[in-house]
This record gives structure tokens, sequence and C-alpha cells, in this order.
């Protein structure tokens, strides 16, 4: 059987030699990190790098500990008195699983990150300090955070296994679920402790540890909804249409994070209550008014019928206690208030009623997850879809039933796994008739031209043309130059806005909205922002227009109705 090293034979013995611990509590600590093989590799290393020299045992009186601090300097784990029984040499779950959250913290202490000036830094004491203080400061949230560092059964990994900083997307924090990482962003955690707050974190880490335990259940959802993608390739119909495979993998992930904000709520109530005893929803609401966090607003809003106070949104229901279970109508809800929020920038919403995360912080989560959805079933089209009786197949989504913009999926990121440089075409059935579009290959490895960026079809190109010879697509020629060349002054730049305005002619805004997003992208030009605005503005007075010519219409239509008396 493995055994410590002389180096973590050294950090138990001088546990060992502290005043005040006994020989049994020696003796848990070694069963403790003796008790799996991982567990033991990984503090063997530890020690073996210098960066874990002993263990001391919190005091009473002092900052609360309920999963364990670490020190950089000192290289010393701090670990809960309440985690070691008064006698005995077994070790309690507890202790166990405060070693696996150390380990956890001790190899996150030791990395680096690249910060928004692209300067590589290393973590700090500061961001350690404030990520275990979160922890610490919610009972709930602590034992989430030991329950996820433990594996579910015999055999099976436990759920989280690292911290790591999170970079190349916008949000508060991400989980990986292959290598079980969760990421947050280092500016969250680059705060002096005197001046950190950390209601906002102690939401997002009880959110992202659900993440984690929903994994297993939601992969179950997305590969039952790939392998009905197979089928629909394999099948003897040309027209191949994903739009209910697609919808699948969205709402696996709009229950996914459904679950994940309830569990962050809990979280943060747990720390409000050890706070002020009896925290109730008015309590937490108070966050929001008090810039705290926002995020509550998602459960809570002011009682109309008395300011002072707050009431449940409409459709949840609490416990007693201001908790909230998972229950199927609580997630359904939470799934509206979340998950189905319009992207940021929406007219007639304020920041908070609309969501921005993604590679460019501007897309909604029906697109962050449809854009993984899509560079799945391109792979799995390519792969398996073949000609019916000579006729090609045609790949068909219901966009506006899925409420997917092609622009915002590729600024996520749609990778075309294969031929990335043929872009794939669709229609879009939710148009009538059926419009025929095609999705480039974005997703491209950072500093690339286009990376992340959504590729418009090229101006003065004719519809129906195919790139390669095959299947027609949307009429971007096999060899167009990429959007930042196509845009310039010098080249086909009023074409360019001549294609804008007749999309915006024939009621086409996907298109026009995509190409206007195109030039928002683009460096700083009079010219181009003169052109750009007078475009636009044209478009606004022709949409307006047509409003009025359409009301016109539906009230020479409209039947006489006589009244009565």
């Amino acid at each position: 059987m493995p055994s410590l090293n002389q180096q973590l034979q050294a950090a138990v013995r001088q546990f060992a030699a502290q005043p005040g611990i006994n020989p049994d509590q020696e003796a848990q600590l070694r069963a403790a990190i003796t008790w799996d093989a991982n567990l033991l590799q990984q503090l063997n290393q530890n020690a073996a790098n210098g960066q874990l020299k002993g263990f001391a045992l919190s005091q009473a009186g002092s900052t609360a500990n309920l999963a364990g601090t670490y020190d950089i300097a000192s290289a010393v784990v701090t670990l809960p008195a309440t985690d070691f029984s008064p006698i005995g040499t077994t070790p309690s779950v507890d202790l166990i699983a405060t070693l696996r959250v150390q380990d956890m913290s001790l190899r996150f202490a030791h990395t680096s990150y690249v910060d928004a000036a692209s300067i590589t830094r290393a973590v700090t004491q500061d961001m350690v300090t404030n990520l275990q203080s979160t922890i610490n400061g919610s009972p709930v949230l602590a034992a989430e955070v030991k329950r996820a560092v433990t594996s579910p059964g015999h055999g099976q990994a436990a759920p989280l296994q690292h911290f790591a900083s999170l970079s190349g997307t916008v949000a508060g924090g991400t989980y990986n679920p292959t290598t079980r990482t969760m990421s947050l962003p280092p500016s969250s955690l680059a705060v002096p402790p005197a001046s950190f707050g950390s209601e906002d974190l102690t939401f997002v880490l009880g959110h992202e540890i659900q993440h984690g335990f929903n994994a297993a259940g939601k992969k179950i959802a997305t590969d039952n909804a790939y392998n009905l993608a197979r089928q629909i390739a394999r099948d003897t119909n040309p027209v191949n249409d994903y739009t209910s495979p697609i919808g699948a993998v969205i709402q696996a992930g709009r229950e996914d994070e459904a679950r994940a904000q309830i569990a962050g709520w809990n979280a943060l109530l747990s720390r409000e209550q050890q706070i002020k005893p009896g925290a109730d929803l008015t309590d937490i609401w108070a966050l929001a008014k008090n810039y705290k966090t926002l995020r509550v607003l998602d459960f809570v809003e002011r009682d109309q019928s008395n300011p002072q106070q707050a009431q449940a949104r409409p459709g949840l229901t609490f416990n007693s206690d201001a908790s909230l279970s998972m229950t199927p109508a609580n997630v359904a809800q939470m799934g509206q208030n979340y998950f189905d929020k319009p992207p940021v920038g929406t007219p007639g919403f304020t920041r908070h009623q609309t969501t921005g995360i993604g590679h460019h912080g501007d897309s909604d989560y029906p697109n962050y997850y449809g854009a993984n959805a899509v560079t799945n079933i391109i792979t799995s089209e390519r792969a398996h879809a073949h000609p019916i009786n000579g006729v090609a197949p045609r790949m068909q989504i219901d966009m506006g039933q899925l409420r997917l913009r092609e622009d915002l999926m590729e600024r996520n990121g749609v990778t075309l796994t294969a031929n990335p440089g043929t872009p794939q075409s669709y229609y879009d059935t939710s148009q009538s008739p059926p419009a025929l579009h095609h999705f480039d290959h974005t997703n491209t490895p950072p500093g690339s031209q286009n990376s992340h960026q959504h590729v418009p079809a090229a101006p003065g190109s004719s519809p129906g043309k195919s790139r390669d010879g095959g299947e027609p697509n949307d009429g971007v020629p096999a060899h167009a130059p990429n959007a930042q060349q196509e845009l310039s002054p010098t080249n086909d730049f009023h074409a360019y806005l001549d294609r804008m305005l007749a999309a915006a002619r024939s009621g086409d805004d996907a298109s026009f909205r995509k190409m206007t997003q195109t030039l928002a992208d683009l460096p700083p030009g009079r010219e181009i922002r003169a052109e750009a605005v007078a475009t636009v503005d044209r478009h606004e007075q022709l949409a307006a227009q047509q409003q009025m010519d359409q009301q016109r219409v539906q009230h020479m239509e409209a039947p006489v109705v006589r009244m009565h008396r």
C-alpha cells in the first residue's frame, strides 16, 4: 500500500507536535491522508514540491472554518476542529473531504493566469483567501463543496476535482464536466480581503457546483438528442430537420441552469442566515438594492402593496425558511426567469433582464448552448447524411422556434470539424418560404482574423450558387475574402451597404442584424461609421413605413363590427 513520503511525514509530525494535539487526532489525519490512493498521491506531490509543510487545527474564536484554509507563505493547511472525533483513529467523512478541498485549493494557489492586458500573473494569497472565506462563510455551500469532491459511489469520479482561473469567455464562472473543473474569473477574486464582498461569489460557487451534480443526467439527455440527430442524418428522407434534437439539447441546458440557479440561491441564503439568523426574502432582496448581487432578482421582487418588503416572483414556491426546493415547478419557472432572458442590448429590457455571456459577452443562453448543439449536429450531418434517389440532403432548422440567431452562435463559436473551409448550408423554416443560410467555421484559434466572428454572405454574390460545386448555399463564393477585407471602404463597401438595405426591404431582419454586427466589429472609421449609421437609419425608416402600411391593410381588411345598444 502506498505510504506518506518523507516530506508529508514531516508535515504530519509537525501537526502532532503542536500543543493540544493528541495521538488520536494524529492517527485520524494519517488515516484520512491514506484513505484513497489519489488523495495520497496528490498530497505526496504537494509536499515534495515544498507547497505543503504542515497542518494546523482551527482555534475557537477564529474566522469560520468549515472546509479548511491554506496559507501560501507557510505552506500550512488549517483544518476545522469539528472534522476530528474526540476519540478513535477512524477519520470522519468531513476530514477526508476537507483534505480534498485543500488539495484543490493548494494546487490552484500555485497556478497563474493571463489578465485583461495579456500579462501572465501568479494566483495570489488574496485570491485564495477570498475563495476559501466564501466557502467557509456559508454552511450550505461548504457542505456542497465537500459533497462535490467526494466520489458518489465505488469506481465513480468526484464531480469536482480542480479550481482554475477563467479566461476566453464572459461568465461569473464555468464548470467543465469533462475535466471536472470549476473556473472563476480572476477579477472576482483579486480584491483585498478587507474590501471583498462574498455575496456574489457565494451564489456563483453554489451555482457552478450544482452543474457538477447535474452533469450525468444532462449527458444522458444530450446523448439521446445526438443519437436522434444521427438517425435523422441516416434515414431515407433527404430533408434532415434538426429542430427537435437541437431543442432537446437546449432544454437539457435550460433545466441544468435552472437547478444551478436554485442551488446558488440556497448557498447565498445560508450565508445571510449565518450573519442574521432568520434572514428572509426581504433580507436577500436587500442585497440587490445595495448592489451586492443582482442575481437574487431572478427570485424576488418588490411587494407593490408594501414597497419596503419583497415577495416571491410569480411561479416560485419557497419553503418556510426561505430556501427553494428543486421541484419541477420551481425548475421550470427558473428556466423562464433565468435561461430564457434575451441577449444583452435587447430594446425595452434593463441590463439585469438580459443575458450577456459567451466569447464576446453578447449571447443569451439558447444561442450559447445552440452553438455547441449545431457544431455536433453538423459533424453528424457531414458524416452520415447521403443523397436519396439522387436528391442531395437538405439540413433544416426552425431558428425562430428555438430562438436561435446565426450571428450569435457563430460569435460563440461554431466548429466545423470536417472540411472547415466549406460552410454548412441550412434552411431556416421559421421563414416563409424557408430561407437558405449557412454556418461558417468560426471557433478558430485565438489571434486568427475570424476568431469567434460572424461571417456574413459576401455582397454581390448570387444566391443558390455552391461554394464547392455541391449543394447550394446562400451565395458566398468559394474564396470569399474575410469580413475585415470584405467590408473595407476600398473593397465593395458601398455594395455591402446596399445589400444591407436590400435585406431590410425584403424583411430579412436576420441578415440585416448579422451584417450590422459585422460592421460593429470593424475598427472605427469615419466613412464606415457615417455610411453604416445612414443605412441603419434608412432601415428604421423603412421598417416604420412597412408597419404603417401593414396597419392600413389590416384596417381595410378587418370585418365591420356593428354595436347595438
